[in-house]
């Protein structure tokens, strides 16, 4: 009984080390293996690789995931997790961000080490809450100098007209009709996300290279639109839903939710259809689509209300 406890206790050490290495992401192969050699029988680099994968299999029983990238085992999840506010993954989000424009590449190194031991140790509904907040926010202060231009372009976003707009390009005067949707930020310059009637496409066009904006009073064009949207769908209805043909999965998620792209379906099917999957389904993005389900939910629940008084 000795033995067998104490080989219990060696194979719990190895463990421990093994995830210590993972921790520090400093887990080499040849260094794994020395972790475990001596359980091997034969020195052949099947066996080594049986032996490894037991420990791996054995870790992913409690949720701890790992992958082998460039001669290294990367962790993917941990052990522990800890729980963070949506205020604290706006903050790690713009700081993601806002380093891109660091000009100290061993500051930007450091603080990117650091947001992704974070995101080791945040549970998965963080994770995918932390991948939302991607646009989700703006540098204001930046944007002094285009204040103006950024209100008026709000503005014909919100009003959803069918608009002219005239911008440079590459030293080129650009002439499109396009569908304004929605502003975006970065942290160099504002950009305004409009979708190009004419090409079926989507594109960013950078607010201080517009020339002109005029808009044409009419929403004829609603029903024609069609754009890229990403939406995630859970539960039961990820595990039997049916690709359309405008769509591919771009990932599956570990709670078992899968991420699809969508394109060029006309918008008022598009979102009639994601509307009848209710709560098992969340757009992504564009935003401006977000807001218009959102908008369009909470306008059936009232009136849902008012005909039962």
């Amino acid at each position: 009984m000795a033995n067998s406890n104490e080989k219990l206790n060696n194979g719990c050490l190895k463990i421990f080390k093994f995830l210590d290495l993972l921790y520090e992401d400093i887990a080499y192969y040849e260094d794994v293996i020395n972790i475990f050699k001596d359980e091997v029988n034969e020195q052949s680099e099947n066996n080594l690789q049986v032996v490894l994968n037991k420990h791996i299999n054995t870790l992913k029983v409690f949720g701890i995931k790992i992958v082998k990238q460039n001669g290294k085992y990367i962790l993917e999840s941990g052990l522990f997790t800890m729980g963070l506010s949506k205020s604290d993954l706006k903050s790690i989000s713009i700081l993601s961000k806002a380093i891109e424009n660091f000009p100290d590449e061993k500051c930007k190194k450091n603080i990117n080490d650091l947001i992704e031991a974070i995101k080791l140790r945040i549970n998965n509904d963080d994770k995918n809450m932390l991948t939302n907040l991607a646009d989700d926010y703006n540098f204001p202060f930046y944007y002094q100098d285009i204040k103006t231009q950024i209100e008026t372009c709000k503005k014909i976003c919100e009003n959803g007209f069918l608009t002219e707009i005239t911008y440079k390009k590459n030293k080129k005067i650009i002439k499109i009709k396009c569908k304004p949707q929605e502003l975006v930020y970065d942290t160099k310059t504002v950009y305004i996300l409009v979708h190009d009637t004419k090409k079926y496409v989507q594109q960013k066009i950078p607010l201080p290279n517009i020339l002109n904006i005029v808009e044409n009073h009419s929403r004829g064009v609603d029903k024609t639109i069609s754009m890229t949207v990403v939406f995630r769908l859970k539960g039961k209805l990820a595990k039997i839903y049916r690709m359309r043909p405008h769509e591919y999965l771009r990932n599956k998620e570990s709670d078992g939710s899968i991420v699809i792209v969508n394109k060029d379906e006309p918008f008022d099917e598009l979102i009639a259809r994601l509307m009848r999957y209710m709560d098992l389904c969340e757009i992504i993005s564009p935003q401006f689509m977000r807001d218009k389900m959102i908008e369009t939910i909470n306008e059936t629940l009232k009136k849902y209300k008012e005909g039962k008084k």
